[in-house]
Parts: C-alpha cells; structure tokens; sequence
C-alpha cells in the first residue's frame, strides 16, 4: 500500500513537471516569515522579460512566445501543497491594487492577463526547507492594444487551515495568507498609454470606519486607460444645490490604481445624517509629488427611501425635533384659539343676560 502511493506521488510530480517545468533545489531554512514560503523571480533576463526590479517586466511583437519562471520557497520543514494563479490587476475599495481574482470584471478590460499564460492556474507540491521553479509559457496578445497589461503570479497554500492568533482584546484572528509578484505586459509595436479618470456614478451607501458604519456616497472612480499609477492623494468635497451651509470633505493618501480598473471611492457623511436631495461631488486628485493633478465633478441626487434606508442601517435615528416643535406650535394654537373661543362665548352669554333682565321702575 505505501509503495503505491509512493509511486502515485511520484507520478504527479512527473506530471506536474510535464505541465510547467517543475523543478527543486533544496535550501536551508531560516527563519519563518508569515505562511512559511516566499516567492522569487526566477530565471535570468531575456529579450522578452526583464526581472531586474524583482517583478517581471515583459515586452515583445504581437504573437511572441517566451517563459516566465517563478520560484517558491517552502520554509516549513514537511512537504507542503501550494495553489499557483495568473491574475489580472485591479483596484480595491482601499485604493490599492490587489491580484486575488482569477478575472476582473470591468468593462473596459478586454485581455485577461491570466488567458496570456500555460498554465493559468495549477496545484503543486513543495517538499520541506525546498525551492520549487514553476515555468510557464506565455504568448503576447496578437491583437493591437495600446499601454500597458498588469497581473501577477499569485500563490497560497492549498487546502491548508488558517493558522489562529488571538489579538490584545482576546478576539481570535485566522490569518490566511497570499503572496504575488507583479507582471507588466507591453507590445513593443504599440503606444503607452496615460492614465484617464472618470467617476460612473456616486450612490448612498454605508461606509465602514473605524468608529462603526456610517452613511455616506460611493463613487465609482474608473482608470479607463491601461495605464498605473500609484502615490495619489485625494480630496473629496461634496455641496448641496440647495443650501449653501452643507459640506462634506474627505482626504485620502497613498491611492493606486490598476490599469483599467474601477473601485468604490467611499466618502462618509460622520455623524450626519443623510438628506434627500440634489448634491455636487468635486473630486481633485494629486500625485504626491504635487507636479501632476486632475479634477473630476459629478452631480448626483439622493432619495428619500434611501436616506432612510442607510441612516438605519449606520444606527442613526430620525431626527423628530422639529414635528415636536410643530405639534407644540400647533397645540398651543389651538389651545389660544379655544381660549379666545371660549372668551368671547362667555362675553356674549354676559352681554346676553343682562339684555334679558327686567326693567323694575319704582312708582311714585
């Protein structure tokens, strides 16, 4: 029984080697970083792919071939499983660019980085305090596109359970881990591109902030260009059409965007409520630099439905003051009107009896 299941490892190491080259070189292990493993480029620079800046930077005519080689390195001492992916970039909610997605769905994205690649995705294994080189082919797109594709080698480990720590407060945190290593692809018959911003649309929604869920808007914020760019700050200024009193301001740092993407540019209300109405969003972006900046308006409207709806959800009440002060206002009318009623009833029914009285004339 342990001798077939030997020769069925074996047997899958040979296929996996078939598939992307998989090859080992043992290592010592040092010291364990989080997950146990890394990820290094492997292989030496070509005339395709240039691995200088510790990503892949690959270039070519429309239809080149070339290899991509990446290296894993398992620290842990026992043979591991790792889960390898080809993923397109694409912009978070957090401003970042991240490469967890096998495809990214955006409109304006017509090459998935992953289709570029043999094979898109693989499961492999890692024998202990080893480096594993995964080879891969890859095509350029044979169709013209202008600027610049980017996606990375992502790797995590497969089927593994998430190691826990508990944090000061004695809340258990189950850390999962991934690690990428970027690719730019970029015809050498074609252009380059510059980044072009837009905001889609701005809808209420609940913003999370570190204080609890508060409402607020989300801009869909869109780089519709295949072009990166990194260190942006942001400022964002919304106004009310119809009172000149409301403001709302958010500044944010460190923003990047992925080539070709779109995120949800989040822009908390705090601790006021949202109100129906018309409003203006102005949003100016910066690079960090301060030599480069862009500025982008957008008019939008707010429902009453909505309003409601996000206010509840971010636990702020409806603000009932002014039907108190109405109803007061109104109470007290009524109650000055009945007096007065009341008044006058009695001044008449007065008026009345003495009228009704009989004139007794003494005779003489």
């Amino acid at each position: 029984m342990n001798k077939t299941k030997k020769r069925i490892s074996v047997l899958m190491i040979a296929i996996l080697s078939l598939m992307f080259g998989l090859s080992f070189n043992t290592v010592s292990t040092k010291a364990a970083t989080s997950g146990d493993y890394a990820l290094k480029v492997a292989g030496d620079d070509t005339d395709n792919v240039n691995i200088d800046q510790g990503n892949y930077q690959i270039t070519g005519k429309p239809g080149d071939e070339t290899e991509v080689k990446l290296g894993v390195l398992n620290k842990a001492k026992s043979k591991r499983k790792f889960y390898v992916s080809v993923n397109s970039a694409y912009t978070s909610n957090q401003g970042s660019v991240s490469f967890d997605k096998a495809k990214v769905s955006d409109p304006n994205l017509k090459i998935q980085t992953g289709s570029l690649f043999t094979p898109k995705n693989a499961v492999f294994s890692v024998p202990g305090g080893t480096m594993a080189t995964l080879t891969f082919k890859m095509k350029i797109p044979e169709k013209q596109y202008k600027g610049t594709l980017m996606g990375a080698f992502t790797v995590s480990p497969y089927k593994e359970k998430a190691k826990g720590t508990v944090s000061s407060n004695g809340t258990l945190i189950k850390n999962k881990f991934s690690y990428s290593i970027p690719i730019q692809v970029h015809q050498t018959t074609s252009s380059n591109q510059d980044v072009k911003f837009a905001v889609a649309t701005v809808k209420p929604a609940q913003v999370s902030q570190s204080g609890g869920p508060k409402p607020g808007v989300v801009a869909k914020l869109a780089n519709l260009n295949n072009a990166y760019i990194s260190e942006l700050n942001t400022k964002a200024i919304v106004t009310k059409k119809d009172d000149k009193s409301f403001k709302i301001t958010d500044n944010k740092s460190g923003q990047a965007l992925a080539p070709t993407s779109r995120y949800d540019y989040s822009i908390s209300w705090g601790s006021k409520a949202l109100k129906a109405g018309s409003y203006h969003l102005k949003l100016k972006l910066k690079t960090k630099d301060g030599i480069r900046s862009w500025e982008i308006n957008k008019d939008f409207t707010i429902t009453n439905s909505d309003a409601a709806k996000y206010n509840k959800l971010a636990g702020i009440k409806p603000n009932y003051l002014w039907l108190y002060i109405l109803l007061g206002v109104l109470a007290l009318a009524i109650i000055l009107g009945l007096g007065i009623y009341l008044g006058r009833r009695n001044n008449n029914k007065g008026d009345n009896s003495g009228n009704n009285k009989p004139n007794n004339r003494r005779r003489r």
